[in-house]
């Protein structure tokens, strides 16, 4: 399974921890992660306007995830699906890396719930469906 990750949850992963941290590593460590540079953008303009993190940091604390993260090119043609534009791009991302789910915790994204077969789900709801997958399998 491929994923997206929001730029919203690596943000909130990398400085508070919590919940989008558990989402984060277990989406890394159990799935494919599909990433864009807009979305790249994002989080170091975030982290670098918001709290201050120097680019060094955000490298350093970014590399261990990027090894097995794939990079998508994206185009920005996908437009007018979400209320804000902005988030279109992940839309897109998602389309154009195989992705399966969105983890986001974007209202405007989520209140599409569905994109063209792809879940857009919380940080907290994507840690839910793993236990109740993982609860599934044979033992």
């Amino acid at each position: 399974m491929i994923l997206v990750i929001d730029s919203g949850i690596w943000v909130s992963a990398l400085h508070f921890g919590g919940t989008p941290m558990i989402a984060l590593e277990s989406a890394c460590k159990r799935f494919g992660v599909a990433i864009c540079e807009p979305i790249i953008e994002e989080i170091y303009s975030v982290l670098q306007r918001k709290f201050d993190w120097e680019t060094a940091e955000i490298d350093s604390a970014l590399a261990e995830y990027f090894v097995e993260v794939v990079q998508v090119g994206t185009t920005g043609s996908l437009r007018g699906i979400c209320r804000d534009p902005k988030d279109d791009m992940v839309l897109e991302c998602a389309i154009l890396g195989g992705a399966e789910i969105i983890v986001t915790g974007d209202k405007d994204l989520l209140t599409l719930g569905l994109f063209r077969g792809i879940r857009i789900l919380t940080p907290r709801q994507f840690l839910t469906l793993q236990r109740a997958e993982g609860s599934r399998e044979p033992s």
